[in-house]
């Protein structure tokens, strides 16, 4: 059965690269204009919550709150969620539209044709083989957060092979949230790896859908030392894991 299904998958995957890109280089002019000034990086963030918003509808991926979202006060917040596939950076605009945020990500972006532009102005990128680079991403995250902007961290440090199962997290969320006393915010994405997974390149899982999201209740870090960290990775852990291993359980 699947093998028949692979023709509408890879039409499926090569329509959404089309939309994704063509999308961005429609608005890439007017990125750039904005991006000339630090000014304007509030601006920006909205439209990417604009572009984010076009790429779904277009893609026809619809983004379920599961749970009813808890009442977040301004922040920001180190905001952790699992990381299936390249639908999560998208779908973050659109589960937290209000909370402007900064994406940490691998250095390899900056080799993305597009993309790279956020990477090299607004986001922070980072060579994990490198580190005055992790030095220099944590001293640039550090001051974010001072000036109001919330930090998204993919703990795990990159797509699992098996996801959804989660690769075991990472400790620089924890040690930033901690050091600069921030709330641990833990999301849950439930679908994204059935809707579009990374891997294989062509004939991975690919479709139209539902995207069902939990936004959990955040973690205050406030107090917290380096002593701390490890329970704060475990419980952040458990907290995005529990929904995973409830949803697959029920699907067995």
């Amino acid at each position: 059965m699947k093998i028949l299904l692979i023709p509408f998958i890879i039409v499926y995957r090569v329509y959404f690269a089309l939309v994704f890109f063509l999308v961005l280089l429609i608005l890439y002019p007017i990125f750039w204009i904005l991006l000339l000034s630090e000014k304007n990086y509030v601006r920006v963030f909205k439209l990417k919550v604009f572009t984010a918003r076009i790429i779904l509808f277009l893609d026809f991926v619809w983004l379920v709150h599961k749970s009813d979202k808890p009442q977040l006060e301004e922040g920001p917040y180190v905001i952790c969620a699992n990381h299936a596939s390249y639908l999560d950076i998208i779908l973050m605009y659109r589960i937290l539209p209000r909370k402007r945020f900064l994406f940490i990500g691998k250095s390899e972006l900056l080799k993305w044709p597009i993309i790279n532009i956020f990477f090299k102005k607004v986001d922070i990128a980072v060579n994990r083989e490198k580190r005055s680079s992790g030095m220099r991403s944590i001293i640039r995250a550090r001051n974010e957060l001072q000036n109001g902007w919330s930090i998204v961290i993919f703990p795990e440090g990159g797509i699992p092979v098996d996801t959804p199962i989660l690769a075991p997290f990472k400790n620089g969320a924890f040690k930033l949230a901690i050091d600069s006393e921030v709330p641990i915010l833990p999301i849950t994405i439930l679908d994204n790896w059935k809707l579009f997974n990374v891997d294989p390149l062509l004939t991975g899982p690919a479709r139209p859908g539902i995207s069902r999201v939990i936004i959990h209740k955040p973690i205050p870090t406030k107090g917290m030392d380096k002593k701390d960290l490890i329970n704060l990775r475990q419980q952040t852990f458990e907290t995005i894991n529990g929904p995973l291993l409830n949803d697959n359980s029920k699907k067995q």
